[in-house]
């Protein structure tokens, strides 16, 4: 049975007005079926009855089922970042990527929609199981079996909102997370993606995220981040030992200490120069 909202491995039956049909998809025990349709805007020229093509399935407005090679920004059952485009009485429309938008009705609104803004949602399957959807009610999707997760793995996040105790992050597109305030020293914005580390996991399933390494993975991982972002500056950075820890804070991430620590061991490697106004990276001789 073709799954909406994912990628098929399905097979052209004929060509029609330019595009193809691909073979009857069976949708329920009774052998009702439904056809698949691929604009010949959407295929090559060469394809013809027999050929496979990997597809994503999607239905438009009327419930026909459809298939393309665009690549979406979400398949169904995946939280998505996804832009506002359109706001009507009865709902909103969000880019999913494709030529038809993703739908997200009244009743799945949780957070205020505002057109143009980016609003984190779960993409799935409405109510008659054919049309596809957005919820902006994610609590109810996530991932509560944290058997398989351990302190300190890296994960990847998805910021969706925040608190006064800090963001709350879609961890591995799957748990709920929060990073407190204490971590954050540029404020991302909804849909930002990050790169974190779990610091703790609670009992209730959520957990805290770091956004820095602990121990000596974080010191290897600061020194890098320093030195690119030397080189990134034409290999001259305006910091150094009397350089504010506010500043320190929001041009690098980190601590004024963690910052003359790291300066002070590219230094004894030989990588850059200490002056008066800020730090040189050192050019090789060849």
């Amino acid at each position: 049975m073709v799954k909406i909202g994912d990628y098929n491995i399905l097979k052209i039956n004929r060509m029609y007005q330019g595009g193809a049909f691909f073979e009857e998809i069976s949708e329920d025990t009774r052998g009702d079926s439904r056809e698949v349709y691929i604009s010949g805007q959407d295929i090559p020229d060469d394809i013809g009855p027999g050929e496979e093509l990997n597809v994503f399935v999607y239905n438009d407005s009327k419930g026909n089922l459809l298939a393309t090679l665009d690549q979406p920004l979400a398949l169904v059952d995946q939280f998505a970042a996804l832009k506002v485009v359109d706001i009507q009485e009865f709902g909103a429309f969000l880019d999913m990527g494709l030529k038809k938008d993703l739908f997200l009705p009244n009743r799945r609104q949780s957070v205020p929609i505002i057109e143009d803004s980016v609003v984190v949602v779960r993409v799935l399957l409405d109510i008659d199981g054919k049309s596809l959807v957005g919820d902006t009610d994610l609590e109810i999707y996530f991932n509560r079996d944290i058997s398989e997760l351990k302190e300190d793995q890296e994960v990847d996040l998805l910021v969706y909102g925040s608190t006064p105790l800090g963001l709350m992050v879609i961890v591995d597109n799957d748990f709920p997370g929060l990073v407190y305030r204490s971590e954050v020293f540029k404020e991302p914005e909804t849909g930002d993606k990050l790169t974190g580390w779990i610091s703790k996991i609670r009992e209730d399933g959520k957990l805290d995220i770091s956004l820095k390494r602990k121990g000596y993975y974080a010191v290897i991982d600061s020194s890098e981040t320093l030195l690119q972002l030397i080189k990134d500056n034409d290999g001259f950075l305006n910091l150094h030992d009397k350089s504010s820890p506010d500043d320190i804070k929001e041009k690098l991430g980190m601590s004024k200490k963690l910052f003359k620590k790291i300066a002070g061991g590219l230094y004894r490697d030989g990588l850059i120069t200490i002056e008066s106004d800020g730090l040189r990276l050192v050019e090789k001789k060849i």
